[in-house]
């Protein structure tokens, strides 16, 4: 496979290099066998060197892949109409943007706000990498007295809404296989001086965690199926509620409900990598380089909300979504061959075959009253 993607200058792959030996040496601590969710978490984020920690450009023609915001200001434009209905309640608005990329969808939100005479809310932004902090600070310097960078979550309560854009796909998963009736975690282990899939010993916690999923599913999983469970999904929706003393939490991601996410059709799991806008599925690619993550679970998101306190206010599609909240009608806003060009990015945003059906957006509320726009899917949950 590597003799098919495009080589890394040697800047990057020594950056690389360090961060195999970092996980080598971990491995080798480990006994010679590493739990794959804690693989992902020193590819992505080990400090100064895993792919979201680092400074290397990942999204745009020169990263690795592309987001909605990056794709068109319209994805923000509709995400802006719902954040005006949502904090109009609020005395002293807040919005959290969780892991802003480049800063567009901040800039396009903060644009329609102003454009709409609605006075700026306090913007925040939760950060961990130092090239798009970096270019953050610089696309949204006009907005300066209102954008403020976190390094952690508030402690302190607020009224407002989060708003975590392809977030929830980055979180480590564990990754298991069916084996009989029992389930086996999938880890790492080092192999001819590559990295390998290995399977672990026995795990009670995971054994209990794939029978919780069976229960809900209502009969077990067929053996030889694999997938991912992200036993940290909970606890992340926990930490997001904990300070949002009213408000909402608003998930937008590529996933699916439960029943489609473990069904026999995806036997072999939803982890997907990215590396220069190619999508493949060897995690072990040039840590450090690639990005690496699995399709989200809306269902347990719906589960952890309620654990948390807040109610699941409204679950549709991207594409539902953004046509409902008038998109189209945007449109107009643009001219000549501009208008062209978003309207064939506004197809990207909304046909089925892109991201229109595989991007789904859920509403998780407290004390706040109305759903999203677009047809209400909260059934499929």
């Amino acid at each position: 496979m590597l003799d098919t993607f495009p080589q890394p200058d040697p800047i990057a792959a020594e950056h690389s290099r360090r961060l195999t030996a970092l996980i080598r040496a971990e491995i080798q601590a480990q006994g010679g066998w590493l739990a794959f969710d804690r693989f992902m978490e020193l590819a992505l984020y080990a400090p100064g060197l895993g792919y979201y920690s680092a400074g290397n450009v990942k999204l745009g023609p020169a990263g690795d892949f592309t987001t909605a915001p990056e794709t068109s200001p319209l994805f923000g434009r509709a995400l802006a109409a719902q954040l005006i209905e949502l904090l109009a309640p609020l005395d002293s608005p807040v919005v959290l943007e969780i892991g802003a990329g480049t800063g567009m969808l901040a800039k396009a939100i903060l644009d329609t706000l102003a454009a709409s005479a609605t006075p700026p809310p306090a913007y925040w932004i939760l950060e961990l990498s130092a090239d798009l902090k970096s270019r953050q600070q610089r696309l949204l310097e006009p907005y300066a007295p209102c954008v403020r960078w976190l390094d952690s979550l508030p402690d302190a309560p607020f009224e407002g809404v989060v708003l975590a854009n392809e977030v929830a796909d980055a979180l480590p998963v564990t990754v298991f296989v069916k084996d009989g009736t029992t389930a086996r975690p999938l880890g790492v282990r080092c192999q001819d001086d590559e990295f390998a899939w290995a399977p672990g010993c026995a795990d009670d916690p995971l054994e209990a965690a794939v029978a919780g999923l069976e229960a809900k599913l209502g009969g077990a999983l067929p053996s030889g199926f694999r997938s991912e469970l992200c036993l940290r999904l909970g606890p992340w929706i926990q930490s997001l509620a904990a300070p949002l003393a009213r408000g909402a939490v608003l998930l937008v991601d590529y996933g699916l409900v439960r029943r489609e996410y473990y069904h026999a059709a995806r036997a072999g799991g939803t982890l997907v990598c990215h590396y220069r806008h190619r999508a493949h599925g060897d995690p072990f690619l040039r840590p450090g380089l690639q990005d690496i993550s699995a399709w989200v679970d809306f269902s347990a998101c719906a589960d952890a909300g309620f654990a948390a306190g807040l109610d699941v206010a409204g679950f549709t599609t991207q594409a539902q979504f953004l046509l409902a909240s008038g998109v189209a009608d945007m449109l107009s806003a643009f001219a000549g061959r501009e208008r062209i060009l978003q309207a064939q990015a506004l197809k990207t945003l909304t046909l089925p075959g892109e991201m229109g059906e595989r991007f789904k957006v859920m509403q998780l509320s407290r004390g706040l009253p109305g759903g999203l726009p677009g047809r209400d899917f909260r059934d499929r949950l």
